[in-house]
């Protein structure tokens, strides 16, 4: 199964589909087209508007999220997502860091990171020899074309390995630039996207050969 539905992802949702687990990267402000000083506009709330319609048979979601720098504060963003899962009553199993850039960035963070719910108690045994025991992570960005990925298939291969069995169906509600479609391919898993851009639907389809 490979599938990628080039639409809203709320749209996604409330087709007959089934999938084991979820793993995605959220668009930030910029990419919502909100400004990040916008008081009207609520970034928990958009958390909260897809989060409350994820199913995932095998009972686990992984978001990889950056927080923001905004006139001398910090936006946390993985707090409210933190926030928005637990109030749904998923219990955060798994918290990491990706080290991105050792860069100085004024606007962004060098680090991103990568939260992993579970709705109850799950267990789950490592992947024998995996790395994925470790806190953090230290991988630069991967670039194809004139386009920087958002996660290096790197980590997401060790979060699809770790969090799922062969032959179960992945699911990124933000598919972007196809990573997760491609690591899911690489770890013998299926997939499923969403993704509402048509430029990154187009470069998805160029990467992986998808095919409407």
């Amino acid at each position: 199964m490979k599938q990628l539905y080039i639409e809203d992802c709320l749209l996604t949702l409330k087709r007959d589909i089934e999938y084991d687990y979820v793993i995605t990267s959220p668009p930030d402000y910029d990419e919502l087209n909100k400004d990040i000083t916008d008081d009207e506009f609520s970034y928990k709330d958009f958390i909260l508007s897809f989060a409350q319609m994820l199913n995932p048979r095998g009972n686990f979601v992984s978001i990889c999220i950056s927080d923001r720098k905004s006139n001398g504060r910090v936006i946390s963003k993985h707090s409210m997502v933190i926030d928005v899962f637990e109030s749904l009553g998923y219990i955060l199993h798994t918290h990491k860091i990706w080290v991105k850039s050792k860069e100085i960035n004024l606007y962004r963070f060098n680090y991103q990171h990568l939260l992993t719910f579970s709705r109850n108690k799950q267990k789950r045994t490592f992947v024998k020899g995996s790395q994925f025991k470790k806190d953090t992570f230290e991988v630069k960005n991967e670039k194809y074309q004139k386009y920087t990925y958002g996660m290096p298939s790197s980590i997401i291969e060790l979060l699809v390995s770790n969090y799922t069995d062969e032959g179960d169906v992945v699911y990124d509600p933000f598919m972007g630039s196809g990573t997760t479609a491609l690591a899911s391919v690489n770890t013998n898993r299926k997939w499923l996207g969403s993704e509402i851009s048509e430029e990154y639907s187009q470069l998805i389809k160029d990467r992986l050969g998808v095919m409407e």
